[in-house]
């Protein structure tokens, strides 16, 4: 009688670890839906302006951002799509030549104006409320707004400027009004004059203070970390020789999260900081780019790709289990004629939007979707 009930109990086990397995395992060429190009009939011959820079879901709706800053291919409409109704529709349109990132501050949806359409005097950014995008050009200044952070009542942003200007505002009355923050270098104002690119195009929240990853300078570029104090932006540490760049887009950090005390972010390459100063890159097998980061449902996925052979770009997502930064585990891959540039989550289902930023492609701008549930 003993041993048939250790034999049960072993069966028991061995069949909870198969179950723990399945849940587990990476799921090869996973099946996915093409959901379309939304911004097709605004861009044409698979120009990259079609290439969804950022995806985000938010009230049953996924938000895309097209256009391309650097190609000046303002203005830009903003996509959706409803989950419910499987329909896409134009959320509506800014005065942009991109949507490069959505951010959310108190469950509202924010673009920051990345290039406006109009003269450069005032920066932009846009708000959702009750389906209309409310526009806001109240930046000095700011004539590209890259960045929006919050933070203690306070808003950021990260800008592109002339030379001479420093390139972060500040708003303390909810967005209504912003100044320009000054910086400091080794307890002296910072002198921005001569530096052809002056810009600050991310901003990060760690351990409960707000950087400022800072990229100037003329011929030869710098690239420094900042952070606020008393209310201006120090100089932290260098970051020029400490990371590397894919260049897959048009600035160098693509997705960034703050995820149990570490930040993570993209740049082509994966990295992992709790202190803003030492970096752990993360690599993965058989995907070598890491091209966006996210959190949804308290986890965190990572958005990978490899070129092969043929052609052909090998997609891949995976998540990271804690720890340890680079404990990840692959959920899912397949093939696809473009790599991926952006990620979004509901739930098990996930969207991807594709393009290829060097070139025009048949396939910019498709967004795909995964149904993990159906594979699990």
């Amino acid at each position: 009688m003993l041993r048939k009930f250790a034999v049960i109990c072993l069966v028991i086990i061995m069949l909870c670890e198969l179950v723990s397995c399945a849940h587990s395992r990476t799921i090869e060429s996973i099946e996915y839906t093409e959901l379309g190009i939304p911004a097709a009939s605004r861009y044409s011959d698979g120009n990259r302006a079609r290439v969804p820079w950022d995806m985000i879901v938010l009230d049953g709706k996924l938000y895309v951002g097209g256009g391309d800053y650097d190609g000046n291919a303002g203005p830009v409409d903003i996509w959706a799509y409803d989950i419910a109704r499987g329909e896409w529709y134009v959320s509506g349109t800014v005065p942009e030549e991109e949507v490069f990132r959505f951010c959310i501050f108190n469950d509202t949806l924010i673009i920051p104006g990345i290039d406006p359409t109009e003269d450069w005097s005032y920066g932009n950014y846009y708000k959702l409320s009750n389906e209309n995008w409310e526009k806001y050009r109240n930046i000095p200044g700011g004539m590209h707004n890259f960045d929006m952070i919050e933070y203690h009542g306070l808003i950021f942003c990260g800008l592109g400027v002339s030379s001479g200007q420093y390139p972060i505002a500040c708003s303390d009355d909810g967005g209504k009004t912003f100044s320009t923050v000054k910086m400091y270098k080794d307890g002296v104002p910072l002198d921005t004059s001569g530096s052809q690119c002056v810009r600050v195009c991310d901003l990060f929240l760690l351990n409960d203070t707000i950087y400022a990853a800072f990229y100037y300078g003329d011929t030869e570029l710098t690239y420094d970390l900042y952070r606020y104090e008393n209310g201006a932006f120090v100089f932290d540490n260098h970051w020029i020789q400490k990371i590397n760049q894919v260049k897959y887009n048009n600035c160098i950090i693509s997705g960034k999260v703050t995820y149990e005390d570490t930040v993570f972010f993209t740049t082509g390459y994966l990295y992992a900081t709790t202190d803003m100063a030492n970096f752990t890159r993360i690599t993965f097998p058989s995907s070598p780019n890491v091209f966006d980061v996210i959190v949804s449902n308290d986890k965190l996925y990572a958005l990978c790709g490899q070129l092969l052979e043929d052609g052909s770009h090998r997609v891949s997502v995976w998540t990271y289990n804690g720890g340890e930064a680079t404990n990840f585990t692959e959920l899912f891959n397949f093939t696809y004629e473009v790599q991926p540039q952006s990620i979004a989550c509901d739930g098990d289902i996930f969207y991807i939007g594709m393009g290829n930023y060097k070139q025009n492609h048949e396939k910019n701008g498709m967004v795909v979707r995964v149904d993990y549930t159906k594979n699990k």
